[in-house]
């Protein structure tokens, strides 16, 4: 290798050429050239080195990125084919396991999980380099900082290499020990519902966020979390996964093992894009221990000397050397780790709240922030710091990239502490709206009814805490998907005090800005309702009800007032309205069924029963329609038939005690003690069963 010094440019004369003879790499695994550029997140390169090159590279680079490109091409046609027939294999993405641990339902990403982590525990790490999108994601961008000249340095701190595994907890654990270690003395009803199944869904995208969600996660999981926290920054510090692969990587027998032929040049160390000093550890162990190694197998197939395999072994936790143990180093101090662990937590729960920032994003939001964070207090403190080509601090003086930097950290700290106040106001008030317990049937009574001082005061402070989490003017907040609920709760809370006026100003003003939809229209009915003008609510409803026929709550909650206020007339008329203009609508022919066969004219129940007749043969499992078929034919004195359709209703729905009572009942009337004696008793034994459940 030749270096020269010329003190002229272009000129011969005083030319000072130094010439330094190429040094081999020590045998042994010395430091070798490139190393340390490895293990700080030095990406390698496509293509193949010779043999003894200096400049490494790795064949296998292009191989995962087609296999990685081929997963994601797979998981658009699942996408398409959702779109395309309306229901499909529910989504393969680990976190949709959540619903198992939570609710007991086992589902596609349930099985892949389960699947992931047992063939971690025997083959290692491999998912997270040949499958995970996420570092499909890190890579590209690590490769496009790397043709831009920039080699992101990994962030060595020992406190946050714990927050996978505290995420993981949070997310698979977490619900498991609240739902049996803690409900049963705070929320008893709250009790496991058993597992079920849940293979096929037909609302793919229920669980996933937005466009508007999806595009910062891949900037701030991406880009921002390699160029703070070097490459596959994100896996090291933020990924839940990776808090259970990680670990269990330690008992898979198959590991990146070394022959003698191992020369320790370092051209695996400086391929590898995972942070792993590979050369030290085959040195000191004979294979890779490290957790964070996710079989990429770049080191393989970049080693000039073949001397890395795939081989089955001891694995990893039962590894011994006797090589003198060398101290890691850390960016941080204790108390700076503790400090900026602090940081991370915070930030994590600032941002994942009822704002609803998706965990993975909301991981990656506090890693970064935090990575944020210490450069701001290293470019405000010692002697000389620096981030990539960026000079923060030079000879204890704050240089302009690092007051950048302090102004940078102190927007996004502030933007975290800012949705964390709204976070913040909004958890506590839902704690203080669990605290009324008001009947809806109640408060839209018309009454009036006044709850009493406790709950009106907790009432109170729960509207304050979502006024402050409004948008401005009225709040401090910003508009958003929760937005809509945030309303709706002051309207709720508004009309328990019997502030209806500021309930219905709420509605009217959303209606007025989003435009009128059923479950506004219903609500506002509602509040007048409750503010003892019924004359006005019915005319409200039935007016939007004629204007839109197609909204069967608003319809229903309609007929219902009406028939509570013994206007039946009015209702039967609404409800035949409501058939013909929809002649399909099952639900509006099962209503006026339903007012036909109370009736106390035969003629109308026998039209109510041709009704139900129409309605089974749409639906012929239907169990309450045999019931109201069974109640009606009771009333006509049809006792024999009647009693055939309550058979067949307890045979459809054998868990509705009701039905046994209903029938049990009817029998008495009619005499036939002896056969309504079985029903009346499994009907009793089985609402006391229901009792207990509660």
């Amino acid at each position: 290798m030749k270096c020269e010094s010329r003190k002229g440019r272009g000129s011969g004369d005083g030319a000072v050429s130094l010439s330094l003879p190429v040094v081999p790499a020590a045998a042994g695994g010395g430091r070798p050239r490139g190393a340390g550029d490895g293990a700080d997140g030095h990406d390698g390169q496509d293509g193949h080195a010779p043999k003894g090159s200096l400049t490494p590279h790795s064949r296998m680079g292009w191989r995962r990125a087609i296999v990685l490109g081929v997963i994601q091409i797979l998981m658009i046609v699942h996408v398409v084919q959702w779109l395309w027939t309306g229901s499909t294999v529910s989504p393969l993405e680990p976190s949709e396991s959540m619903e198992t641990v939570k609710d007991g339902v086992i589902n596609a990403g349930t099985v892949l999980f389960a699947v992931l982590l047992l063939s971690t525990a025997l083959l290692g790490r491999w998912f997270c380099g040949w499958g995970c999108h996420v570092v499909m994601l890190q890579d590209f961008c690590g490769y496009l900082m790397k043709k831009v000249g920039i080699r992101p340095k990994l962030f060595r701190s020992r406190l946050l290499l714990w927050l996978p595994l505290c995420l993981a907890v949070y997310m698979f654990l977490w619900p498991l020990a609240y739902r049996f270690g803690i409900a049963p003395f705070t929320r008893p009803e709250l009790t496991w519902p058993g597992f079920t199944t849940e293979f096929t869904t037909t609302d793919f995208w229920a669980t996933f966020p937005g466009v508007l969600m999806g595009m910062p996660f891949l900037l701030v999981c991406g880009f921002l979390a390699v160029y703070l926290l070097g490459a596959k920054g994100y896996c090291t510090y933020g990924c839940p996964y990776g808090g259970f692969f990680a670990p269990l990587d330690e008992v898979s027998p198959v590991r990146i093992r070394v022959t003698d032929a191992c020369s320790g040049c370092g051209h695996c160390t400086a391929v590898c894009t995972s942070n792993v000093r590979i050369h030290e550890e085959v040195r000191d162990y004979r294979m890779v221990v490290d957790q964070g190694c996710m079989k990429c197998l770049d080191c393989v197939s970049a080693c000039p000397e073949n001397a890395l395999f795939v081989g089955i072994g001891k694995p990893a936790f039962l590894a011994k050397t006797d090589a003198p143990r060398k101290e890691r180093r850390w960016d941080l101090t204790w108390n700076e780790e503790i400090a900026f662990g602090l940081v991370a937590v915070l930030s994590f729960f600032a941002v994942r709240g009822p704002i609803g920032v998706p965990l993975l994003f909301a991981s990656g939001i506090a890693i970064s922030v935090t990575a944020l964070a210490w450069f701001a207090y290293r470019a405000l403190s010692g002697r000389d710091a620096r981030l990539h080509r960026l000079e923060l601090r030079r000879g204890g003086r704050i240089r302009a990239a690092g007051a950048a930097m302090v102004a940078v950290a102190a927007i996004s700290l502030g933007g975290v502490g800012y949705v964390g106040a709204l976070n913040g106001a909004m958890a506590l008030g839902d704690f203080q709206n669990s605290r009324v317990r008001m009947p809806p049937e109640v408060v839209f009574s018309g009454t009036r009814m006044q709850p009493d001082a406790a709950m009106v005061e907790a009432a109170q402070r729960a509207r304050r805490f979502y006024t402050f989490a409004l948008p401005a003017p009225e709040g401090w907040g910003f508009r958003g998907p929760w937005t809509r609920a945030l309303e709706s709760n002051i309207v709720w809370l508004s009309s328990v005090t019997l502030d209806y006026d500021r309930a219905e100003a709420i509605l009217r003003d959303r209606i007025e800005r989003e435009g009128p939809n059923e479950f506004d229209a219903a609500a506002l009915a509602r509040v007048m309702r409750g503010d003892g003008r019924l004359p006005d609510a019915l005319a409200f409803s039935r007016a939007e009800w004629e204007r839109n026929p197609e909204w069967e709550g608003l319809r229903e909650e309609l007929v219902d007032w009406l028939l509570d206020e013994g206007r039946r007339d009015e209702a039967l008329a609404i409800a035949r309205s409501a058939v013909a203009k929809r002649t399909d609508d099952l639900n509006a022919m099962r209503r006026l069924s339903l007012i036909l066969a109370e009736s106390a004219d035969p003629r109308e129940v026998e039209e109510g029963l041709a009704l139900i007749d129409r309605t089974l043969v749409i639906a012929p499992d239907n169990a309450f329609a045999h019931r109201a078929r069974a109640a009606a034919l009771r009333g006509l004195g049809r006792i024999d038939e009647a009693q055939a359709d309550y058979l067949r209703a307890i045979e459809l729905a054998p868990e509705q005690w009701r039905f046994q009572q209903e029938l049990g009942e009817m029998l008495m009337s009619a005499d036939r003690l002896k056969e309504a004696g079985p029903f009346l008793k499994r009907a009793g034994e089985m609402r006391v069963k229901e009792l207990d459940g509660r």
